[in-house]
């Protein structure tokens, strides 16, 4: 498990002000926060924090605060929602991703933040919204380190509006083509997500977030993935979704990362929704695809036995062409991953389909786990990294 990050100071709306934010990062600056990352994850890191300590964290933090913004105060934060500031669209959650810059007015710091806005216009967009904050307001979800920290939130009649404390490289679906995200990074991000995903489906009441996707997903300088799309979060402190908020979504168009099997089938929401998103992700970062193309290998390994080994041998090879010059790169990782990816969105209909069940995130974790790249990088033991 990864150390938890820093909680930086929050500070009020009135005590900021704002100047320009900075551009994109370009694939200089992704080379060289790749050196400084692979240089981090060599360094023994400090063991978890008891559970007594938990506790306390997590009080300290139900005590802080979150600051309100104005949509005006946002569009400030932002350079005026500038293109040169703009990140992407979430698929699942239809919100939009901004980079910004507050400065503290006393200090003169500069503290690094993502912007999500959407607009309060559809049935479901203030419920996805208000979950999303809720989420990340609870000290049990947020003191994960691989959760994004608020720091502020907007809730104007037509505009809604979050802001995360993060310095990002950017999401995790603008890095999946980048050819400087290498191998040994992608497996680093593909631990830690299957980490925070055992630690949410390990709750006593599990949470299954269900619009686990790339694009909900902030890379920071070091490579360390920050989950934040929880508007579709089901079960834990949330409570149950709303099927109808959750159906009106999917109706706006196709959601690869969505189980099908809960959305054709119906399927009861489980932790094995969040697997099947997971194997999804999973096959994209080793395969460098976009969604179509995802879905479409998933369908070459879903059905029959013949497809199945067809479809995990097409994907090994899709793989060893992308990264057969990566120095960390190894034959037998690319087995083990591919294996697991496929493993993922197997149907979990077994008394119907008679598939083998989809591994826990548990299993996943212990098999990532077992990498050479893993343990050459030191991040077997989940006290590191």
């Amino acid at each position: 498990m990864h150390p938890r990050l820093p909680h930086a100071g929050i500070l009020s709306p009135q005590a900021i002000m704002i100047r320009a934010c900075f551009s994109r990062h370009s694939g200089v600056a992704h080379r060289g926060a790749l050196e400084r990352a692979e240089m981090a994850t060599k360094q023994k890191l400090p063991a978890e924090p008891s559970g007594n300590q938990c506790r306390s964290e997590q009080c300290e933090m139900a005590e802080v605060e979150i600051p309100v913004y104005s949509y005006a105060e946002l569009k400030k934060i932002t350079n005026g929602f500038s293109a040169e500031n703009f990140m992407g669209k979430t698929f699942s959650s239809n919100s939009l991703l901004y980079r910004g810059e507050i400065v503290d007015k006393e200090s003169n710091l500069v503290r690094k933040v993502i912007v999500e806005m959407r607009k309060n216009e559809k049935d479901y967009d203030l419920k996805v919204w208000q979950t999303q904050l809720n989420a990340l307001k609870d000290p049990a979800i947020s003191s994960h380190p691989n959760v994004v920290k608020l720091q502020g939130y907007c809730n104007s009649a037509c505009d809604l509006g979050l802001v995360y404390d993060c310095h990002a490289l950017g999401t995790l679906h603008s890095l999946i083509f980048d050819e400087s995200f290498s191998w040994s990074m992608r497996m680093k991000v593909a631990l830690q997500l299957a980490r925070v995903l055992q630690f949410l489906h390990s709750q006593e009441k599990p949470l299954i977030l269900l619009n686990f996707e790339p694009r909900s997903i902030l890379v920071d300088m070091d490579f360390n993935p920050l989950i934040f799309g929880f508007g579709l979060a089901s079960g834990g402190v949330l409570g149950i979704i709303d099927h109808r908020v959750l159906r009106l979504i999917i109706l706006n168009g196709p959601q690869v990362y969505l189980d099908p099997e809960y959305t054709l089938c119906g399927i009861t929401i489980g932790p094995w929704c969040d697997v099947f998103s997971f194997g999804t992700l999973l096959l994209a970062m080793i395969t460098k695809s976009p969604d179509q193309e995802v879905d479409k290998i998933i369908a070459r390994s879903k059905y029959s036995f013949l497809q199945g080994f067809y479809g995990i041998n097409f994907t090994k090879f899709i793989v060893l062409k992308n990264f057969w010059k990566d120095g960390k790169y190894h034959i037998r990782d690319s087995a083990a991953v591919t294996k697991l990816a496929v493993r993922c969105v197997k149907s979990c209909m077994t008394r119907v389909m008679k598939y083998p069940e989809r591994p826990g995130m548990s299993e996943a974790v212990s098999i990532l786990e077992c990498l050479c790249v893993v343990k050459e990088l030191g991040l077997h033991c989940s006290s590191l990294a």
